[in-house]
């Protein structure tokens, strides 16, 4: 697993690596974050000069106005904001977690819209605020879909465990039980593949639903995996 600018954003990462079957997929083609909202000049030249000019902004208009990320009027990169809904409130109970995981799912127009966005563009880089929940569930999909083990996919997820354990802090203000339900584990993600095996079966079927052909998804493999 790379990192990325680790210095100047704390979640930045490759998901590059990991493999399907005999392949793997790429390395910085899609890299998922947390908000980049105080990277340097240098550091935004650096993603620019690695390909990167596709970002997709999971969060709400209201979130990106707030607090905007350093793409936003940078001509070098195209911006898809894309909102994922039922990723800003937090569960109240670790058990809900996966169920919001679920409803974000219901969002398929959006989920449909950042697919083609991965099947349109060579490099992408996406995020939300923490790059937990919405990124997340978005980044579980995409490894699912380009045929990662869902041990690999759960590994991944709790990752941001450890890069951002402090901001979470930070975040729960010290209050164990919302700290203990924002805390990513792999049960969460365990969870929510229970939940989406039992709706919707495969990730080609879900795809299928939402808009994806099984013709897209082999392309986007072709594409992400060497």
């Amino acid at each position: 697993m790379k990192r990325y600018l680790e210095n100047s954003v704390e979640n930045m990462r490759d998901i590059g690596g990991y493999t399907s079957g005999k392949l793997a997929i790429k390395n910085d083609r899609i890299i998922r974050s947390n908000l980049p909202s105080n990277l340097s000049l240098k550091d935004i030249n650096y993603l620019s000069d690695l390909g990167i000019s596709s970002v997709i902004d999971l969060r709400s208009a209201e979130e990106v106005r707030i607090k905007p990320s350093v793409f936003e009027n940078d001509e070098r990169f195209k911006i898809y904001h894309i909102e994922i809904e039922g990723g800003r409130d937090i569960p109240k109970l670790c058990e809900d977690v996966a169920k919001s995981y679920m409803k974000m799912l219901d969002d398929t127009e959006n989920i449909k819209n950042i697919f083609k966005v991965l099947q349109e563009n060579d490099r992408v880089l996406y995020f939300c605020n923490a790059g937990k929940d919405r990124t997340g569930v978005v980044t579980a999909l995409i490894l699912k879909a380009l045929g990662v083990k869902n041990k690999d996919i759960s590994n991944d997820y709790v990752l941001t465990k450890k890069f951002m354990h402090k901001n979470l802090e930070n975040y729960a203000n010290f209050n164990k039980n919302v700290l203990n339900v924002i805390t990513p584990k792999k049960k969460y993600m365990n969870d929510f593949w229970k939940s989406f095996r039992e709706k919707y079966g495969t990730i080609q079927n879900y795809l299928n639903l939402i808009g994806i052909t099984n013709s897209e998804i082999k392309k986007m493999q072709e594409k992400f995996l060497e």
